[in-house]
């Protein structure tokens, strides 16, 4: 009986995290009526650790429903590609690639919370002494001592693009929305996030 109360809470923790991510809008071409072939993932982000979690929890998922994919992050730099699209399109296609899917940042945006659960509550505090006053009394002020908590929040926005390395034209977009609170555990978030993404994809018919 004891277990009970502690599989809720697991539960609604699970459902909660799940929650901080919501695909907001999605767009795909009118052309694109079936699914694409073999897709190459390209996260753009500097830190290489970011990059390849990323790229590889992609691949990760759309394998699981039958779609072929690799990442890039062992292909192609993101220097080299600005350098050069073409050839790191060529690059793509030469190792069976038909469709690339672009990962990035679109904005960030912070929000600041305080919540005071207790209510207001003053004490008398002596602020100095008052030298204009009659018989040089102290001051005497009053300060709130209800304990304050604040909660940094941040909104992120991501785009999900996919292109056909063929014809250069974009297929598919999406617009995600992930909270990350300071409790949030961001490696954690990976991966129902990319979940989330692939959802819609296949929701939309892109992919299988």
């Amino acid at each position: 009986m004891k277990l009970r109360p502690l599989f809720l809470c697991a539960l609604a923790a699970l459902l909660c995290s799940c929650a901080a991510t919501s695909v907001k809008k999605t767009w795909k071409a009118p052309e694109c009526q079936q699914p694409v072939g073999k897709i190459a993932v390209l996260t753009i982000e500097e830190r290489d650790p970011v990059r390849q979690g990323f790229e590889n929890r992609f691949v990760t998922q759309l394998s699981k429903s039958g779609n072929a994919a690799l990442v890039t992050h062992n292909l192609l730099s993101l220097p080299a590609i600005k350098e050069d699209k073409r050839a790191a399109a060529d690059r793509l296609r030469e190792n069976g690639a038909d469709a690339l899917l672009i990962f990035r940042l679109v904005t960030i945006g912070d929000s600041y919370r305080e919540i005071q659960p207790g209510g207001e509550r003053y004490a008398s505090t002596i602020t100095g002494i008052e030298t204009m006053g009659w018989y040089d009394y102290y001051s005497v002020g009053f300060m709130n001592m209800s304990p304050t908590y604040g909660s940094l929040k941040q909104d992120v926005y991501l785009e999900t693009a996919l292109y056909d390395l063929k014809t250069e034209k974009r297929l598919w977009s999406g617009l995600s929305k992930t909270v990350i609170k300071e409790f949030t555990d961001r490696v954690a978030e990976m991966d129902p996030l990319v979940a989330k993404i692939v959802s819609a994809m296949r929701k939309d018919g892109v992919i299988r």
